[in-house]
């Protein structure tokens, strides 16, 4: 297995794309990959971070990090995460740590910050796993959480993110669902499950297969974020994140 961070989307050639595309078809059959990048070709090609992981002995893709930074109408930035595929075979592995290792080790060397906001939009609540991870030190907050209501500074960061992610569509800052935003609407052949069962239960008592569920990491915090690239194996950049 291989975790390849590529140059940005807008320089991927027709032929990678197909790769990737090919691969993802191949490693999720419950996704409906080839018709999400037919519709949605912009997760690829306005990314700004491509990581993908790959099966050396097949050359085929396996899994899929993608992100671009976007501006609030604060005026802070928050990254947006793109996509973030793992195929079926390889979820209990290492290829999700290794390919946000790689991720942020690119985007450090780039000169960027550690981002305080980290914002994906999702039906999947392995994906919502996933990033509630890195919540585990206490100076850092995932929302929404499904154990409560989200406190009043959250449901603000929320709806800002909303506006930069989704301008003028709306959503429901109490659940953090965007209403009927998905392409395709049948994305998944069936409901993917995470091993949380209040998750999976919040999931499904708030999306339709059209919604997306707003997740958003902050780590408003240098210790925070230094936790996170800790968790990663990455030294933290010498400037101030």
């Amino acid at each position: 297995m291989e975790v390849r961070a590529l140059p940005p989307g807008r320089e991927l050639d027709p032929a990678t794309e197909r790769w990737i595309v090919d691969g993802l078809v191949e490693a999720m059959p419950d996704l409906r990959a080839r018709e999400l990048f037919a519709e949605r070709r912009d997760m690829l090609t306005e990314a700004e971070y491509v990581v993908l992981g790959v099966d050396r002995e097949r050359d085929a893709v396996v899994s899929l990090l993608t992100s671009r930074w976007a501006k609030l109408p604060s005026g802070r930035t928050a990254l947006h995460v793109m996509t973030q595929f793992v195929g079926d075979a390889y979820r209990h592995g290492a290829i999700f740590g290794h390919s946000w290792t790689a991720h942020f080790t690119r985007l450090l060397a780039d000169g960027g910050p550690f981002p305080e906001v980290i914002a994906l939009k999702t039906y999947n609540p392995v994906a919502y796993c996933a990033m509630h991870a890195f919540s585990a030190h206490p100076e850092i907050s995932m929302y929404p959480d499904p154990a409560g209501a989200p406190a009043p500074a959250a449901r603000a960061l929320a709806a800002e993110v909303a506006e930069a992610l989704a301008p003028g569509h709306p959503f429901d800052a109490g659940r953090g669902v965007l209403p009927g935003i998905g392409r395709p609407v049948d994305l998944y052949r069936q409901r993917p499950t995470s091993s949380a069962e209040a998750v999976n239960a919040y999931f499904a008592a708030h999306l339709a297969p059209g919604d997306r569920m707003l997740c958003v990491l902050h780590a408003p915090t240098a210790a925070g974020r230094r936790a996170v690239l800790a968790a990663l194996g990455i030294p933290p950049p010498p400037h101030p994140s």
